[in-house]
């Protein structure tokens, strides 16, 4: 034990020896005992230091004790205490094993050292053999940081080489992912602890929730909406999450993750520590000292499964070619999930998309008409827009009830014939011919020399992306082809059409997933202009895809002969044309005046059987005989062009009047 130049002294009598027992030790693995064994060292070598016959009320010890938490972080809950302590001289003598129990990090040793001693607090460490009352104790405290710190260098290697060994045999490195198990090699007995080398291996009840994420993300679902479903059903996130609530990151990250189509990926990241503060950040490793290795036996999800849903999230992304680190643009900010009609709702006239203002309103808006560059001052209110597009939607999906027998048909002629499947293997195997000689050439021009080196390998790289995805098709289609799915009985179909229904009916989220799977194009938001001139409303346009409502089995075929035929039949694409605001009963009864009218019959004859009163009557008479002379059953007009005068736009008042027969709410005279 180290013998001290300078006893410890006792202070006056009245007054105690103030001592800080400091103890740290790095890791969980390292033995939790750690912490007692250098307490008892310290008090052992407190109670041998100080001079005989000393009672024990003269001297006052407290604790500070820091498990699990590395002593290069120059911030510390303990730490931080002893600094604060320091400050306010609250003790005479500092004990700690060795100097780096206090820090592993030579500045900061230095500066908690030198501050002590400012402070007439006297440091001790014995295993160090660091006294700060010896004259030479900055060269002994910097002898021995350095000592501490390459014993860390080594530590760090040793953990290298032993991973890298784990890696080469096959073994789990790094923590379990989720949708696999961790088997031991030894394992677990009453007396002793399941022992390494520790294998991964699926996880069957994991696995098809895992297979299920990626499916959705394949159809469309946005990574909020699948977080969302996954919160529902409470899958566990795993055990090291900062947070248990799925997040759209989380979902990504799943998908991102090679080892689900079985080919593992090793050190794609790297640990680097920051020097002032000892915390460490993972930043992208090099290229070429990433590990890979195939795993079939971790295969989850097929290999065009995963290539689709990356596809997605690859097309979601605002930046193609992001940069990555603290340059990116997008670091740190949140992403606010998506509304009904997020990023499909667009201003008819100018394509701009139309914005939601005013929170308490909900009314949408031309984001350009807000800059002053488009002339389509029309408002939709949102308490009228997603009932009205989930009203004629769901009316479209139901009407392929009229239609199921041919469409069950149609689909079972494809199955007997297997032209859609044998059009597409051909495609698929001209385009896989096309990226081979593009990988020949680009191989040739990479040895030659020809060309910058850095461009040339990554348009190869891309071409063997490319490649991967065609082959994982391929595979796909010959599955299929050898797999005759089991069509779906006509009250099965009927059965799915009304879930379909049910769920645009439901939740928000779930809702907005169909929709965008159904639609073949953005919403328009376009002008028209009622035939007397004095206002101008929003109708609604757009295209569905009616395929996307039926069942896999079914859907899969028709698909497949609509890509063979570059064209989807006209049965399964409708144009919809919806109004999105409240149209009063002047025009509703205008319309209706015009039919009878073609039927012969008089003004006061449908007065009479409409039971409309003769103010009412002249009012819709204006309307009618406009649309007689125009020849037109509908009284509004599309516009293409800015109206030279308009007496009033659908605006926010004019839709709130709802039912009323005058249209708006009256203005009070000023």
């Amino acid at each position: 034990m180290m013998h001290l130049r300078q006893p410890i002294l006792l202070p006056p009598k009245g007054q105690p020896l103030r001592v800080l027992v400091h103890a740290r030790f790095s890791t969980e693995e390292q033995r939790q005992s750690s912490i007692d064994d250098q307490i008892a060292l310290c008090q052992a070598f407190l109670a041998a230091s100080l001079s005989k016959g000393h009672a024990p009320e003269q001297v006052a010890v407290q604790f500070i004790c820091e498990p699990e938490i590395s002593g290069e972080l120059a911030s510390r809950p303990g730490i931080n205490e002893v600094w604060a302590g320091i400050a306010a001289k609250r003790w005479d003598l500092i004990l700690a094993e060795e100097s780096g129990r206090l820090y592993r990090h030579h500045t900061k040793a230095g500066e908690l050292f030198e501050s002590a001693v400012d402070a007439d607090i006297r440091i001790i460490c014995p295993s160090d053999y660091i006294d700060t009352l010896d004259d030479d104790w900055p060269d002994r405290l910097h002898m021995c940081q350095m000592q501490h710190a390459r014993s860390n260098f080594y530590t760090r290697k040793r953990i290298e080489r032993a991973q890298d060994g784990l890696w080469s045999r096959g073994a789990a490195v790094g923590n379990t992912v989720i949708g696999y198990k961790r088997r031991p090699t030894v394992p677990a007995t009453e007396a002793e602890p399941a022992k390494g080398p520790f294998y991964d291996e699926i996880n069957d009840e994991k696995a098809a929730v895992i297979r299920e994420v990626f499916e959705r993300v394949a159809a469309g679902e946005t990574a909020a909406e699948v977080g969302e479903w996954l919160d529902s059903i409470k899958f566990a996130k795993a055990k090291w999450a900062r947070q248990a609530k799925w997040t759209a990151g989380n979902v990504n990250a799943i998908i991102r993750r090679t080892i689900y189509r079985g080919f593992e990926t090793f050190r794609k990241k790297k640990a680097k520590r920051k020097l002032r503060t000892g915390k460490s950040e993972y930043v992208w490793n090099d290229e070429d000292k990433i590990q890979t290795r195939e795993s079939p036996h971790l295969r989850i999800v097929s290999d065009h499964l995963w290539y689709q849903a990356n596809e997605v999230v690859d097309g979601r992304r605002v930046f193609k070619e992001p940069v990555r680190g603290a340059g990116h643009p997008l670091r740190g900010t949140t992403r606010q999930r998506r509304g009904l009609l997020a990023g499909v709702f667009t201003c008819g006239v100018c394509g701009a998309p139309m914005y939601s203002y005013g929170k308490k309103d909900g009314t949408f808006r031309c984001s350009a008409a807000a800059k002053g560059t488009c002339w389509n001052r029309v408002y939709c209110m949102r308490e009228r827009v997603y009932p009205a597009v989930l009203d004629a939607v769901v009316n479209e999906v139901l009407s392929l009830d009229g239609v199921r027998d041919a469409v069950l048909a149609r689909v079972k002629e494809l199955h007997e014939k297997g032209g859609a499947v044998a059009t597409e293997i051909k495609k698929l195997e001209k385009e896989e011919k096309r990226l081979l000689a593009a990988i020949e050439r680009l191989s040739a021009a990479v040895e030659s020399g020809d060309g910058a080196l850095a461009s040339l390998t990554s348009r190869l790289a891309e071409r063997e992306r490319e490649l991967a995805m065609v082959r994982a098709r391929r595979q796909a289609v010959d599955e299929q082809a050898g797999r005759k799915e089991k069509l779906p009985s006509e009250a099965k179909l009927l059965e799915h059409l009304g879930a379909v229904k049910g769920e645009l009916f439901g939740d928000e989220a779930r809702a907005a997933v169909i929709l965008r799977q159904l639609l073949d194009g953005p919403i328009r938001v376009i002008p028209y202009m009622r035939i007397d001139g004095k206002r101008v409303v929003p109708r609604l346009e757009f295209t569905i895809n009616l395929v996307a409502a039926l069942p896999a089995a079914v859907a899969g075929p028709l698909r497949q002969a609509a890509a063979a035929a570059d064209e989807l039949p006209v049965l399964f694409q409708r144009m919809l044309l919806v109004n999105a605001f409240a149209e009063p009963e002047l025009v509703r009864h205008a319309r209706l005046i015009v039919t009878r009218r073609l039927e012969g019959k008089t003004y006061k004859e449908i007065a009479k059987e409409c039971d409309l009163t003769k103010y009412h009557m002249e009012n819709c008479a204006r309307i009618t005989r406009l649309m007689e002379e125009a020849g037109l059953p509908e009284p509004y007009q599309r516009l293409t062009d800015k109206p030279a005068k308009v007496s009033r736009w659908c605006s926010k008042h004019w839709l709130k009047g709802g039912e009323r027969k005058g249209g708006g709410r009256r203005r009070r005279r000023a």
